[in-house]
């Protein structure tokens, strides 16, 4: 979690340099130091321990020195002084949709505005009215961007909130001498935002005792001994290096919050009940209610320590039994959401879903062309690396400059650079592809005579976000009507937690799809994840492909595929859904093959 504490402090910088105007080239470079360390499946100070973390592509000489600094001491004398030089709550309103660092450090320099409480209190108040460039338009967009702030307050997201719990699973099974150690709740279910991280343990009689003396007769004496090591279990997690503070400790439960910010919950459950908990606590709720009323009508009961045929236990000790007592399949955990999900599983209708062993390729990622940190060769070794068969390497156009777009003539270069590395290579593919910005009103970046040279064009919208409903939904429309265009980008432009998705028709789009044989991209970037579940479901329902993609900028982000599986999961898609399942013949023979 080194690498998350370390990215924390970059972004905060950048965030603070946005507010005061400074190098927009320094603030991506900080930007784009933090996404290295995200993604990094190394922990930096191991790296840092062998390795000079200057090599990294990506993190420059000044970035490193900042990085080594903090594992030698602790603490980033840059960053220090930094946070010093805005006021603490100030860092909150950059979260605030369509307020810019700009507009911050005007309210911040001009009205003394220093937090979300006093923003509030301003426009309440009629303090912003007659700010040159802030009418009454922009005033109420505030407000419903404080809304927005507050709806998701204290949301983690799924790739954050993942690998920390994994992070903390395996210090405690080398730390407390667990074996069976899970993630619940809406974690588990794959959720695409989570309020707490929940873990479920299994006590063994391995477990070591604490030295604490409990006095106790004989005949109490194995209550005490499950709690010694209860407790034991959860002293062991309160006290794990990640923890910042404990919030709860118990002989069962704890709870403690990670340097971070995450809240953990920890629960200690007997083996022999750990599947009827596992379950019981993954949920949903109402998946669990439906479950209840089966148990009900075949005279059972069922709750987190079992199933039980009145006071006879009959099942427990593994989920499979839970749900084979209801005379049902397993039903994975990203299911789980009342949707039919059970009437299915009573049916065996229950489809087949993704795993990462189907994927073959990803359709979405960049170089250093655009704004990618590695190069056209890096990116494809890395790829074949993992086993995939194919990447296609999607530059953004000229429009969006912000992502250093390339012009037709870049373009050029690029494809006959990945024609020498095809060339070079046996039994992979690297496809020349595009993320082409979708203008304002629906036409393409590229000319068609520029696109028809490719193999993969994706069309996404960057810009004009304010659009309304029906004005945006045709020009996305428009752009699917392009015969070149095989695949629609991250459809709504969501950012979880920081961006609201744009008004749009899903229902329309996936009919023009349908029409013209375009794909849907599933963006696997946890903060996108965008399509999300229920629209990958409706893509399925109408026969629509779905291309999942991770947007990678450096090679460790194809490991953002997961997230993509998982939501896909959630909508129910399987291999023969998914088009990146596929051999690249698929889509380079036009969808037919």
């Amino acid at each position: 979690m080194i690498n998350q504490d370390i990215a924390i402090m970059f972004d905060t910088m950048a965030d603070i340099m946005e507010i005061r105007g400074e190098n927009p080239f320094r603030i991506n470079s900080y930007r784009k130091v933090a996404t290295i360390l995200r993604d990094m499946p190394e922990d930096i100070g191991d790296f840092a321990g062998s390795h000079p973390i200057e090599k990294i592509p990506g993190i420059g000489k000044s970035s490193a020195a900042k990085i080594r600094e903090y594992l030698e001491t602790g603490q980033m004398s840059d960053y220090q002084k930094r946070l010093k030089s805005v006021p603490p709550g100030a860092l909150k309103l950059l979260e605030i949709p369509d307020v810019g660092p700009k507009t911050i450090a005007r309210l911040i320099d001009e009205k003394g505005i220093t937090d979300m409480t006093s923003l509030e209190e301003a426009i309440e108040k009629g303090r912003l009215e007659g700010m040159p460039g802030i009418g009454a338009k922009t005033i109420q967009k505030m407000k419903k961007g404080i809304a927005f702030v507050k709806s998701y307050k204290g949301r983690i997201l799924l790739g954050e909130a993942m690998p920390a719990a994994k992070e903390i699973i395996a210090a405690l099974k080398e730390h407390a001498g667990l074996k069976q150690l899970e993630v619940a709740g809406s974690l588990r279910r794959g959720r695409e935002t989570i309020g707490d991280v929940d873990i479920l343990a299994a006590e063994t009689d391995t477990n070591e005792p604490t030295n604490e003396s409990l006095p106790c007769s004989r005949s109490d004496q194995p209550d005490h001994e499950k709690a010694r090591r209860g407790r034991h279990i959860i002293k062991t997690f309160t006290r794990l290096p990640m923890c910042a503070e404990t919030l709860a400790e118990g002989d069962t439960k704890g709870s403690i919050r990670t340097k971070s910010g995450m809240q953990v919950d920890l629960r200690v459950v007997p083996k022999e009940s750990f599947g009827a908990a596992l379950q019981y606590f993954t949920g949903s709720k109402e998946h669990n209610v439906k479950l209840r009323s089966l148990a009900a009508e075949r005279g059972l009961k069922i709750n987190e320590y079992g199933v039980f045929r009145g006071e006879e236990k009959i099942a427990g000790k593994d989920e499979e039994s839970i749900y084979a007592s209801l005379d049902l399949p397993f039903i994975p955990p990203q299911l789980r959401e009342d949707r039919g999900e059970v009437e299915a599983a009573g049916a065996d209708e229950l489809p087949k879903l993704i795993e990462q062993e189907h994927i073959k390729g990803d359709l979405h990622a960049h170089c250093t062309f655009s704004d990618g940190a590695m190069t056209v060769e890096e990116m494809a070794h890395a790829a074949a690396k993992i086993g995939y068969r194919y990447v296609a390497i999607t530059d953004h156009s000229k429009n969006l400059t912000v992502a250093g777009g390339i012009d037709e003539d870049e373009l050029k270069e690029r494809n006959e650079l990945i024609d020498r590395v095809n060339a070079e290579t046996d039994g992979f593919s690297v496809l020349k592809g595009t993320e082409v910005d979708i203008l304002k009103d629906g036409s393409l970046d590229y000319a068609d005579s520029v696109l028809e040279e490719l193999d993969w064009v994706i069309a996404s919208i960057h810009d004009h976000f304010n659009m309304s409903e029906s004005r945006m939904t045709e020009r996305i429309i428009y752009a699917i009507r392009n015969p070149h265009v095989d695949c629609i980008g991250h459809l709504t432009g969501r950012l979880l937690n920081r961006r609201e998705p744009y008004p749009v028709t899903v229902h329309e789009i996936i009919e023009a799809c349908s029409e013209h044989n375009t794909a849907l991209e599933l963006n696997a970037h946890p903060e996108r994840l965008d399509i999300n579940d229920i629209t990958c479901r409706e893509a399925k329902k109408a026969g629509i492909m779905v291309a999942i993609g991770t947007d990678a900028h450096t090679a460790a982000q194809y490991g953002l595929m997961r997230f993509g599986i998982t939501t896909a999961r959630r909508g129910w898609l399987g291999p023969g859904d998914i088009l990146n399942a596929k051999p690249c013949g698929f889509f380079l023979q036009g969808h037919d093959a």
